[in-house]
């Protein structure tokens, strides 16, 4: 009997590719960045933790000189030079941090072109970059809307017009009469309508958010981007208000209120400096610490003084777990967030909360009054008269903190939880829309 050499053998399945995502970010990271880049960071640090060929990786931000810094082999940052930074024109500077003016990142275009997803967080070049790249070569193009653009265009767009035509006749007729910063603002939000309308997805965070990109896309090819905790890092054991004293001279004898953002206008910080100034003339010692760079940062001093008030500037992320679990407040009326971290991190750490009800920090709240403390108007006599209470009873304090962390705990994903269940499936669809198949 002859035996045939040609036994059948299983045609082998093609391995899987990892999904390759470019994430742009035009902003620079570093001890000073904001809400947006921690993030992505954040998220990044997420992916790195992912089983190796799920996904490929690379978050773009801007750098003074071209970088790469792995996390993982699938994992990295690249920092790329702005095309025409707004460092170059000194009466741009504001404080929300450069970016890029350019048209278009010819270095980035080329970095771009084997993505399967170009997912854009902003507006400006990277993100028209991608947009370009995206057109050209029929990938997919996905958004995610990180900041209130038209709320930050009209305010640092009227600090930098104030210091150009000045408080006179001028001054008034740009700023007030003919409203130019508004008018800027609105222009922005004309942008973004028109750069989510190029997009085959996007994700949001705010109810506004939602409601613009579906009267756009359609709800369909709209979804939620969720913000991640580590409960671990950010938790109530790290109070230790003798080593504020110690760091930073903050005084251990009155209610500490902690505010962390920048410094300037757009996150309300003289509403918190004018709140505290009438609560201390009222016979209620505070003391208010500022953590982030801005233009506001010495008003705030000169305010309150500085036996009442410290404001460092930027301090390390690693400082910010002691900061929040050693505070007795939080007080933030800001009300051009999205989504801001520093809520969370705030409310992980057992510290109650004092927050806009117009902004999008207030959605954390679960029951107002109950785990958190929310302030309809701006008027500082309002946020005075909703702090006032709660300084001379730490148990209502401990309680309100307390709460807040359950909820937290109840109710707040990981990072990766986030990554897996809100930014994987629209990254893997809008793919395969678009015929690149992957893991």
């Amino acid at each position: 009997m002859i035996l045939s050499r040609t036994a059948s053998h299983p045609t082998p399945r093609p391995v899987p590719q990892p999904l390759t995502i470019a994430v742009l970010v035009t902003l620079a990271r570093g001890p000073g960045a904001g809400g947006h880049v921690k993030c992505w960071e954040r998220f990044a640090e997420a992916a790195a933790s992912l089983p190796a060929g799920t996904l490929d990786l690379t978050v773009y931000t801007m750098e003074d000189v071209e970088t790469v810094t792995p996390l993982t082999e699938h994992v990295r940052f690249h920092g790329l030079p702005p095309a025409f930074g707004t460092a170059r024109v000194p009466f741009l500077e504001q404080g929300a941090g450069h970016t890029d003016l350019a048209s278009h990142h010819r270095r980035l275009a080329r970095a771009l072109c084997n993505a399967d997803v170009l997912h854009t967080t902003d507006t400006f070049t990277f993100a028209k970059t991608a947009r370009r790249v995206a057109r050209r070569r029929g990938a997919a193009l996905t958004a995610s809307i990180h900041t209130d653009l038209p709320a930050f265009t009209a305010v640092y767009s009227r600090e930098i017009l104030a210091r150009l035509t000045g408080t006179g006749w001028l001054g008034r007729r740009v700023l007030d009469d003919l409203d130019v910063p508004g008018r800027l603002g609105r222009d922005a939000g004309r942008k973004v309508a028109r750069f989510l309308a190029a997009c085959d997805r996007v994700l949001v965070s705010k109810a506004a958010d939602r409601t613009l990109a579906n009267g756009i896309l359609g709800p369909e090819r709209v979804s939620w981007l969720r913000r991640g905790i580590d409960l671990e890092r950010f938790h109530p054991r790290h109070r230790d208000r003798a080593r504020l004293r110690i760091d930073l001279g903050v005084p251990a004898d009155r209610p500490l209120l902690l505010f962390v953002g920048r410094a300037d206008d757009s996150k309300r910080l003289m509403t918190l400096g004018q709140a505290a100034r009438r609560l201390i003339d009222a016979g209620h010692p505070v003391h208010v610490l500022a953590v982030g760079e801005g233009n506001r940062r010495r008003d705030l001093l000169d305010l309150l003084g500085p036996e009442n008030a410290t404001a460092p500037g930027a301090l390390p992320q690693d400082a910010l777990p002691h900061l929040y679990a050693s505070a007795d407040l939080f007080v933030f009326p800001s009300e051009s967030e999205v989504s801001p971290n520093v809520v969370l991190e705030a409310r992980a750490c057992g510290l109650p909360v004092v927050l806009s009800a117009r902004d999008g920090g207030a959605r954390f709240v679960e029951k107002p009054g109950t785990d958190g403390i929310l302030v309809e108007t701006q008027d500082p006599a309002a946020w005075a008269a909703a702090i006032a209470p709660l300084l001379n009873d730490p148990s209502a304090r401990d309680a309100l903190g307390a709460r807040a962390r359950a909820v937290v705990e109840r109710t707040v994903p990981t990072w990766r939880d986030v990554l897996e269940a809100d930014l994987l499936p629209v990254w893997q669809a809008a793919a395969q829309a678009h015929g690149r198949p992957r893991s």
